[in-house]
């Protein structure tokens, strides 16, 4: 995941996709799912949620998820268990941006990492002093939030490593492809995140009908 970072107030191209997973105890229930997403839309990342189970289990889990990934040349992310990356064959980890020095010790420079600043500044720029190669914000829901796409658009505008705009919309939310809040995180973001509510369940609208959130990655938008 590299920044493209514009030099003018004109996006030089679309963000591109980050996809996050349900908690997932096995590939098999979801293997499908995230294929379609992966080929129907331009997918930099996947970052993998896995519920909790035993460490055998995680690992043919990973290892599943893994192939599927692959074949669409997409960066394999795992949330949280740094320790789990370099054994499975992952491309790296993301965690709490409190979590970055130790996630980075343990990874060492040659993964990626990501941190989950919430809104805060703060915890973004000391994720980057600390080593993270990306910084996420959120998570945005459908509703506006000037507080925090003011300091989306702050960061993209003045800092270089790339920001993530998480999107996680509630279960009951109506209109969910087309929202202006949707619309305006992929217009100002790097990277933009979709693939669980609020309630960290999965996001329905995206995993059963990828294609209807293309546009957001294929036309041309101002920040």
């Amino acid at each position: 995941m590299s920044s493209k970072q514009p030099e003018t107030g004109q996006r030089p191209e679309p963000c591109e996709g980050y996809l996050v997973t349900p908690p997932l105890l096995q590939a098999s229930s979801f293997a499908d799912r995230l294929d379609r997403a992966l080929a129907m839309l331009p997918i930099a990342a996947v970052r993998l949620r896995l519920a909790p189970s035993d460490p055998d289990s995680m690992k043919r889990t990973i290892h599943d998820i893994r192939l599927v990934v692959d074949q669409h040349d997409a960066a394999l992310i795992l949330d949280g268990l740094p320790e789990l990356v370099r054994e499975t064959g992952c491309d790296g980890a993301h965690v709490e941006a409190e979590d970055i020095a130790a996630a980075r010790k343990i990874l060492g420079n040659d993964f990626q990492l990501g941190a989950s600043c919430g809104l805060s500044r703060d915890l973004a720029m000391l994720a980057g002093e600390k080593g993270a190669d990306y910084v996420a914000f959120g998570p945005f829901g459908a509703e506006p939030e000037a507080d925090g796409l003011a300091l989306l658009n702050w960061w993209r505008e003045v800092m270089e490593l790339p920001v993530v705009a998480e999107y996680r919309p509630a279960s009951d939310a109506t209109d969910l492809v087309h929202t202006a809040m949707l619309q305006t995180l992929a217009a100002t973001a790097d990277f933009l995140a979709l693939g669980i509510t609020a309630e960290g369940e999965a996001f329905d609208a995206l995993w059963q009908t990828p294609e209807k959130f293309l546009p957001l990655f294929t036309e041309s938008v101002e920040s």
